[in-house]
């Protein structure tokens, strides 16, 4: 009973596991993300899920008070759909462990083995500004499969968690070319 509490949120920033083995047997099984939650997507993030608590507790009231009616059931449905985005916002991004890479979109999930990487590139490509469908130039990290895909991540300079800190960009790209590398 006298266990410590969990933070609400705790699965977005998981603590490692202190009875983990630290010698050459360690593996890497929890997926580590590479660019941290940069300021700009965690307040847009905040305010989204703030607004979302808000508008379901009023849609909520109102479908209870009113009924049900077409209304209340697009209503119901919008509200969903957002909710499931918002969730989704707080964990795109690109992950790693010893295994593979992991590259979470809003709707898509690319797992990827490194086997199957043969490098990782950065050039300047049209890439999206602060997560929107709007393209510009920018650079950006790509991985380039053993098959010749090239698969974008989220390590890229006009990216909400890296936009103007272009240092954190480089650590970025850096820490996903270690990590491609480590074979």
């Amino acid at each position: 009973m006298n266990e410590p509490r969990k933070p609400l949120f705790g699965f977005l920033w998981p603590k490692p596991d202190p009875n983990a083995p630290l010698d050459d047997a360690f593996r890497q099984v929890r997926k580590v993300r590479i660019t941290p939650r940069g300021p700009l997507r965690i307040a847009a993030l905040v305010v989204a899920t703030a607004g979302m608590v808000t508008t379901t507790g009023s849609f909520m009231l109102a479908a209870v008070t009113a009924g049900l009616s077409p209304t209340t059931l697009i209503g119901a449905a919008l509200t969903a759909t957002l909710l499931v985005a918002i969730l989704r916002g707080w964990v795109v991004g690109t992950y790693v462990t010893d295994e593979g890479v992991s590259i979470d979109r809003t709707w898509v999930r690319h797992a990827i083995r490194w086997e199957d990487v043969a490098g990782v590139d950065c050039r300047e490509q049209a890439s999206p500004f602060l997560g929107l469908p709007l393209r510009t130039p920018s650079m950006r990290s790509s991985l380039l499969l053993v098959d010749g895909r090239v698969v974008p991540t989220h390590v890229y300079a006009t990216s909400p968690d890296l936009w103007l800190r272009p240092e954190a960009f480089d650590m970025a790209r850096i820490r996903l070319e270690r990590w491609q590398a480590r074979d």
